[in-house]
């Protein structure tokens, strides 16, 4: 496996791999956006109420996906390029960030305040939108292919 300046995976198999994982993660991005949708909906029709259940969805997807990224992804990407450290860090700890705020809200749920929930869970999906944007940025720059040093 080659690595040039440190841009893109080299070996094409693995790089294919990663294209198959980076596309893997923007699917759960795109299933947890519309699960957010549905408990924002809910919360818009009727109450505190008919939205948990959904509301737990989302959470238990949210923490899947953040697991697999934390303990399987971020670190291939980690041994990869190490010098994505610090980004890898701060998306890590972006999540224990979105886990704070996901236990938050379900308080506001069993208070039954449908109005700072829903305030809570729009501030949860625009920041998480943003997270989600920051992921698929990284992994579209590691999934480069390498670039070709040059002699003149």
């Amino acid at each position: 496996m080659s690595r040039r300046n440190g841009a893109g995976v080299g070996d094409p198999g693995l790089r294919h791999r990663m294209r198959g994982e980076e596309r893997r993660i923007e699917g759960q991005h795109e299933q947890l956006d519309a699960l957010c949708r549905e408990v924002r909906a809910e919360l818009e029709r009727g109450g505190t109420e008919g939205a948990l259940d959904n509301y737990l969805h989302f959470v238990d997807a949210l923490e899947a996906h953040m697991k697999v990224e934390e303990e399987i992804y971020f670190p291939a990407l980690h041994g990869l390029r190490e010098e994505l450290s610090e980004e890898l860090t701060a998306l890590v700890e972006a999540h224990h960030v979105f886990r704070g705020q996901a236990e938050d809200l379900r308080t506001l749920f069993e208070e039954h305040d449908r109005l700072a929930a829903r305030d809570a869970i729009e501030r949860l999906a625009l920041e998480f939108a943003a997270h989600e944007a920051a992921e698929e940025e990284l992994m579209a720059r590691v999934n480069e292919p390498p670039v070709e040093s040059s002699s003149t």
